[in-house]
């Protein structure tokens, strides 16, 4: 992994800063930042939802993210991905999902 060239997807740290804040607030790449005010801009709708095409268009977009997830990480299915808005709501969700018990150990 060549770190400059990764560095350079964070604008923030071209002022040549060090950030180890990530449990708080991570950085956000540039790409992700353009792609939200694309959104922002162009087709602000509800995906799933709607048969108007900023909603059709914010759909395929949506799916197209799931399908990018699923070859990155190698999933067999798209459907398989879920986003959610940060790391601790993810923990807790497979948390709840297991059937903990009094005495059940890892």
């Amino acid at each position: 992994m060549n770190v400059e060239h990764v560095r350079k997807d964070f604008p923030i740290l071209e002022k040549g800063i060090i950030y180890m804040d990530n449990a708080a607030s991570s950085l956000t790449p540039r790409q992700v930042v353009e792609k939200m005010v694309e959104y922002y801009h162009e087709y602000r709708a509800n995906v799933e939802r709607g048969v108007h095409r900023l909603s059709q268009k914010a759909s395929e977009e949506y799916e197209e993210a799931h399908r990018k997830v699923a070859e990155f990480i190698n999933a067999s299915d798209p459907s398989e991905i879920i986003f959610t808005k940060n790391s601790t709501e993810s923990i807790n969700i497979v948390a709840n999902g297991l059937r903990w018990r009094r005495g059940t150990k890892s």
